[in-house]
């Protein structure tokens, strides 16, 4: 009977110290956001660490920690930075399920400029299109690799222009976008039927000169014929 109660005893202390590790594990943040909380101050935090706290801190998990822990994240929180989502609102090409973004770019005498905005550090291919347009073979056009950082980074690389237009693709994660400018039309004469006679003024020069020859010629035989027949 004694075993009996030892056994029940002991069943009892390791259930209540399973239960304490449980809490106590509930009590703690994840590996990622416990190392944010605990090296980095709140004012000086990054986008992704905001964020990456932001996500952790579901209603859920909150609710697991105990008091001073919750207080801990809540205050961590409300003291970081706001995430600038607002810069988003409004942009140009979005790659992939997002996380880099170009929110502007311009195409101008000869050159490309291209602001992106990457939520992590991010590596991007740019190639110029239009090299070798015009060109005969087999040519490989002109490309760039550029590291991003986090946040936002504005590019620029020297690019061929065509008929005025320029034309760059910009790959993310095997993802392309093509950035471009309307090509203008050659210039070109109109269609002249008479182009190959100097146009319309060459054209009535010549006949004019023609029927001012033929009016001449036939004024002298006329008056070789007339001057022939009263010498007779």
């Amino acid at each position: 009977m004694k075993r009996f109660y030892v056994f029940l005893t002991v069943a009892a202390v390791l259930a209540a110290m399973g239960m304490g590790v449980g809490l106590a594990a509930a009590d703690e943040p994840d590996d990622d956001t416990h190392s944010i909380l605990d090296r980095t101050d709140a004012e000086n935090a990054s986008e992704l660490q905001v964020e990456t706290v932001q996500n952790w801190a579901t209603d859920e998990q909150l609710e697991a920690l105990n008091d001073s822990e919750r207080e801990r994240v809540e205050t961590w929180l409300e003291d970081a930075p706001e995430l600038e989502s607002a810069e988003l609102d409004e942009y140009e090409v979005a790659f992939g399920d997002g996380g880099t973004w170009i929110t502007d770019y311009e195409l101008n005498d000869g050159e490309a400029r291209i602001t992106f905005i990457v939520e992590n550090q991010r590596t991007v291919d740019v190639e110029d299109a239009m090299d070798g347009i015009g060109e005969d073979g087999i040519v490989e056009p002109y490309s760039r690799e550029y590291e991003l950082s986090e946040g936002e980074t504005t590019i620029s690389m020297d690019v061929r222009e065509f008929r005025g237009a320029s034309t760059v693709g910009v790959t993310v994660d095997g993802t392309t976008a093509r950035l471009s400018t309307e090509m203008q039309d050659p210039e070109t004469e109109e269609e002249n039927p008479f182009h190959t006679f100097g146009g319309e003024s060459g054209l009535f020069f010549g006949t004019g000169m023609a029927t001012t020859a033929a009016a001449l010629g036939a004024f002298i035989v006329i008056r070789q014929e007339e001057s022939g027949v009263i010498e007779a």
